[in-house]
């Protein structure tokens, strides 16, 4: 086995109209939901599916009561889950109020270990990626000029304002925001039907 990627060239940004080096992107194969994922581990593992499937469960609602209750939770070698928070700006503690705190995200960090073996166990070969455009559709440049001019009228964009703008399909309009993301351009905020983007401004020092 071995994983695909393809080379992008990184969107200018600054928009200085000079050519962009070009950096590696997964091309992901697909999603592997959870009754594929139970079924693999049975059949390399021989422990019963049902147990496992009833183990999955009680990881998923002890995890998450660990989480509600304000517990940081390490899963073995794989890492650490956490929450964060958002609340409206403030500037005196006595402003805010328990009820305007709300989650922001549950954030996951693999340990040292895990990533050391994910590196080690990955095979990499040139592939292209089905959401790059090949003559269809608005190239990732053009994308982000089509983000750029949203924004610069409006304070956010939602995954829907992107495929109405761009004319791409869900799956490919999430593909392309989640890369915005991983280059610095966007930052999203929310949580399921509530997530917007917004422009990434440099922190000033």
């Amino acid at each position: 086995m071995s994983i695909r990627y393809d080379l992008y060239e990184t969107p200018d940004i600054q928009q200085t109209g000079e050519q962009q080096p070009l950096h590696p992107r997964v091309v992901i194969n697909g999603t592997v939901d959870q009754n594929e994922f139970l079924d693999r581990v049975h059949k390399f593992t021989g422990i019963s599916r049902s147990l496992l499937s009833g183990a999955m469960q009680s990881f998923q609602n002890e995890l998450r009561d660990l989480l509600a209750n304000g517990w940081n939770v390490e899963l073995g070698d794989i890492g650490y889950f956490s929450v964060s928070l958002q609340g409206p700006p403030i500037m005196k503690k006595e402003e805010v109020r328990a009820q305007s705190i709300k989650l922001k995200n549950i954030n996951f960090r693999p340990s040292a270990q895990f990533k050391k073996e994910v590196g080690w166990q990955m095979r990499l070969e040139r592939g292209e990626s089905f959401t790059r455009p090949h003559g269809k559709g608005h190239s990732e440049e053009e994308c982000l000029t089509i983000v750029n001019d949203h924004l610069g009228k409006y304070p956010c964009l939602t995954r829907a304002d992107y495929c109405r703008l761009t004319g791409h399909d869900k799956q490919r309009a999430l593909n392309e925001l989640n890369a915005f993301i991983e280059q610095g351009v966007l930052m999203r905020y929310g949580a399921g039907k509530q997530v917007v983007y917004t422009k990434k401004y440099p922190c000033s020092v």
